[in-house]
Parts: structure tokens; sequence; C-alpha cells
């Protein structure tokens, strides 16, 4: 039967380093969040803006046909 010349601990060697890995994925996930926040704003402002432009037209139909100024809540 051979010896084990190599611990578990030899196995392990400090020139291997997962630090710069774990750099990456953390830099990529900070990078794919801060897009997804740039989307959602766009998409926010957006929403904004439709709802800014029906609110216009709720209000000239209300002067219109509904005979008076609308009330803004």
């Amino acid at each position: 039967m051979p010896k084990a010349s190599a611990t578990p601990d030899a196995l392990l060697s400090p020139a291997v380093s997962f630090e710069p890995l774990f750099t990456l994925s953390t830099l990529f996930a900070q990078n794919a969040l801060r897009l997804q926040q740039l989307q959602l704003d766009a998409c926010m402002a957006w929403q904004r803006s439709l709802a800014a432009t029906g609110q216009e037209l709720f209000d000239e139909w209300a002067c219109r046909f509904a005979g008076g100024a609308p009330i803004d809540g």
C-alpha cells in the first residue's frame, strides 16, 4: 500500500486564492443591481408621465362634459 505523502492541508495551496473570483462576482452583482435600479427608475418615470397624461385628459373631459372644474385629490 503506498504511503500518503500529501496531507489534506498540503493540498490546499496558499497560491490558489478565490478572492479575485469573489471580487469579480461581487462587482458583477453590484452592476446588475445598478442596471435594474436604472430600469425601474425609467419605468416609474414612464408610469408617472402616463398618469399625468391621464389626469390631464380627465380634467379636460370634466371641464367640458361634466359641467365644472375637476376636484384634484
